[in-house]
């Protein structure tokens, strides 16, 4: 790459970094998996992952519902790679610590295996997870304008009447401890789902009617786990994105259908590229601001470096 490229590339990085506010960073909705620390799992996840600690486990398959993209990581992972088996389907591996197996993959024509500089992979991970937290923290503080209705505690109730272009529900997480989950309407708006309580939850209420539809309706949910430590997914698995920035996530039946940020994840079950993309908007009525941290100058740099190291890594790697 000669440095008239170079040049440009790091310029263009700092242009767009130094406007960012922590809520356009990547989160939920470009990632399948985010997780602060190890990933440890015997199954398929279809969307692309980012992990700040290990990959451990058995033989994982990921990235079979990307787009084919040669600017794409299927795989990014700041620490070690610790499976036997490792495979991307659509797009690149990139690690920072040691890939300690033979067997590291790439299916798709342009996909690579990179390594890169730890302490670059560690910056970019801490931006994108502080995204999830700022973003928890949003979401939990706002107003709800639904209901839920417990009544039939085999058929608990979701129902708004608000045209919002988000509907916001507030609820406990004793109510997923087991019975029904449905929604009184049909989704058609992005939904967020503020579940209090604090320390570990099994999960065992399944999603029923209007819910348990996974491919229209799994995208427009977004759980919002904000104080558990501790979560596990049990009975028909869960339909919907789950923000949990506190909590080790487990699972062993059924299926995850939706984007998954959290502490660490270990399971059995495949987790499905149904991403929820919508994009909160923090800044409201100018006396109702809620203020957004701004990167400051040296992660302005540092994200500048690493996308110009990036790009050198690939074009390194093609030649």
């Amino acid at each position: 790459m000669n440095f008239s490229r170079a040049r440009l590339l790091c310029f263009s990085a700092l242009f767009v970094l130094s406007g960012a506010a922590w809520g356009s960073v990547d989160n939920v909705g470009t990632y399948n998996l985010i997780l602060k620390n190890d990933l440890s799992t015997s199954s398929d996840i279809e969307g692309r992952i980012m992990i700040g600690g290990n990959i451990n486990g058995s033989s994982t398959d990921v990235g079979s519902r990307i787009p084919l993209d040669a600017d794409v990581d299927a795989v990014t992972v700041v620490g070690d790679i610790n499976a036997p088996s490792l495979k991307a389907q659509n797009g690149h591996i990139v690690y920072g610590g040691n890939a300690n197996t033979n067997n590291i993959i790439t299916n798709s024509s342009t996909g690579q295996i990179i390594k890169e500089d730890q302490s670059l992979l560690q910056t970019r991970f801490d931006e994108i997870f502080q995204s999830v937290i700022d973003d928890s923290y949003y979401y939990k503080n706002l107003a709800a304008n639904g209901t839920f209705n417990t009544s039939d505690q085999n058929k608990k109730l979701f129902d708004s009447d608000a045209t919002d272009e988000l509907l916001v529900f507030n609820i406990d997480g004793d109510d997923l401890r087991y019975g029904g989950l449905e929604f009184n309407f049909m989704p058609s708006v992005p939904i967020i789902i503020n579940v209090a309580g604090t320390g570990e939850l099994n999960i065992n209420a399944k999603a029923q009617g209007n819910y348990f539809n996974k491919d229209t309706v799994s995208p427009l949910v977004l759980w919002n786990f904000y104080d558990y430590t501790k979560l596990s997914f049990n009975g028909d698995g869960w339909n919907g994105s789950v923000l949990a920035p506190y909590a080790d996530i487990s699972s062993y039946t059924g299926s995850l259908d939706g984007g998954i940020a959290a502490l660490s994840y270990t399971g059995g079950v495949e987790i499905h590229n149904k991403l929820f993309t919508f994009e909160p908007n923090t800044a409201g009525p100018k006396d109702e601001e809620i203020p957004v941290p701004e990167p400051s100058t040296w992660l302005i740099f540092a994200g500048g470096f690493w996308l110009l190291f990036r790009q050198y890594k690939l074009n390194s790697a093609r030649n």
